[in-house]
């Protein structure tokens, strides 16, 4: 399959090898089309809905929320539109101010994001006392699970190392011990079946799904939504001012204008990869990735830090600095990512190096990026003296 003349970016710059989807996925014609349309001709608040364009809005937000909540198996009622991944997990912290207590602790993959790492510490540990203890494996997990385990949060797929996690098994856990289990979902969406019915709550960003910036989402388990509260405040989620009698739905959650367009754009995002089938899409990257990783035992002295089919790539090359090939790279129009990728922790584990090439791909990517990449790879004595 050969995708590239559906995304702009890459007929706008036919040069560009773009590898760093873990990052930021490209946008489909019908993403892109979207933010136009709503601009140009639906730009009217949600909240003026005595009006044909104001209708039209409410329904496109119904319609997109709807798509959300068919994709993540969830109660339509229990997804919340926010900002991105780190929006939704920093609310999410502070929604659990109200359950945790002293002690109380929480077990958090040394994979994580620190976007899935850094609200717990602030909002949890220095202000409640809760106890924060990572882990690595799933072995690592539950050897490390106590009764004053309360909430447990890792990524279905991370966004540096390929470490699996049997996300049924450990909910079913969390369940009978009454334990929470966030999923930071941002990697998996586009590439893999997230569901609620496999977690207490899913945070994830459109932008990983081949969909606008500035969108993403919080959903919510049943028996989660029923006891947190909203952390943002104002236009839309209250019954009453005096006594702050929020709504008892979504609204409660989106106080103020949404990023109305983004949402727009989010829904045609779901539509392109309803359109394909996410077991197309899992079937395509696999054979890239199967490809690159064949590709790579061409480069002498490269130690690779994936397995074949992984959708993410870690190398390094020799003990050349990793930004050093990247920034070359880069400068022959190639895009991979240099770094740790804000998982902090990961090169504080023992064997783990300080940085990584990471080469990510994306439904765009073909076997001729993947040439392009190793072949310029084998050149690089033109720039520094590597190979």
């Amino acid at each position: 399959m050969n995708f590239k003349n559906q995304f702009p970016m890459l007929i706008n710059n036919k040069d560009i090898v773009y590898l760093d989807n873990g990052a930021l996925s490209l946008k489909p014609q019908i993403v892109c089309q979207a933010a136009y349309d709503f601009y140009a001709k639906y730009s009217i608040s949600n909240r003026t809905k005595d009006s044909i364009l104001g209708i039209h809005t409410s329904e496109f937000i119904n319609k997109t929320r709807k798509l959300c909540a068919d994709l993540l198996n969830a109660n339509i009622d229990n997804v919340i539109f926010t900002s991105g991944t780190t929006d939704s997990l920093n609310q999410l912290a502070q929604m659990f101010k109200k359950i945790i207590k002293p002690n109380d602790e929480i077990l958090l993959s040394v994979y994580n994001h620190a976007s899935n790492i850094i609200p717990y510490q602030r909002f949890l540990e220095q202000e409640c006392g809760a106890k924060i203890i990572f882990f690595t494996d799933q072995q690592d997990l539950f050897a490390k699970t106590s009764t004053k385990t309360k909430i447990i949060a890792l990524s279905q797929v991370t966004n540096n190392f390929n470490v699996k996690y049997d996300m049924k098994t450990i909910y079913e856990w969390a369940k009978s011990n009454e334990v929470f289990f966030i999923n930071d979902a941002a990697q998996a969406i586009a590439y893999t079946k997230v569901s609620i019915n496999e977690c207490d709550a899913i945070a994830m960003s459109a932008n990983k799904l081949y969909g606008p910036t500035g969108t993403g989402l919080l959903v919510f388990s049943d028996r989660l939504f029923d006891l947190v509260d909203p952390v943002k405040f104002g236009g839309g989620s209250f019954k009453a001012m005096k006594t702050y009698d929020y709504k008892k739905d979504f609204n409660a959650f989106e106080a103020g204008t949404l990023n109305l367009a983004g949402i727009y754009q989010l829904g045609k995002a779901i539509e392109f990869q309803n359109e394909i089938g996410i077991e197309n899409i899992q079937k395509h990257v696999k054979s890239i990735s199967l490809y690159l990783h064949e590709r790579l035992k061409e480069i002498d002295g490269i130690n690779v830090f994936s397995q074949p089919g992984d959708v993410i790539c870690l190398f390094n090359i020799k003990k050349i600095a990793a930004q050093d090939i990247a920034s070359y790279l880069g400068h022959k129009n190639i895009y991979v990512r240099s770094g740790n990728f804000c998982a902090f922790l990961i090169s504080s584990e023992s064997g783990f190096h300080a940085s990584y090439l990471r080469a990510s791909i994306g439904l765009h990517n073909t076997k001729k990026d993947i040439d392009v990449l190793i072949d310029t790879l084998k050149k690089g004595g033109d720039f520094i003296d590597f190979i």
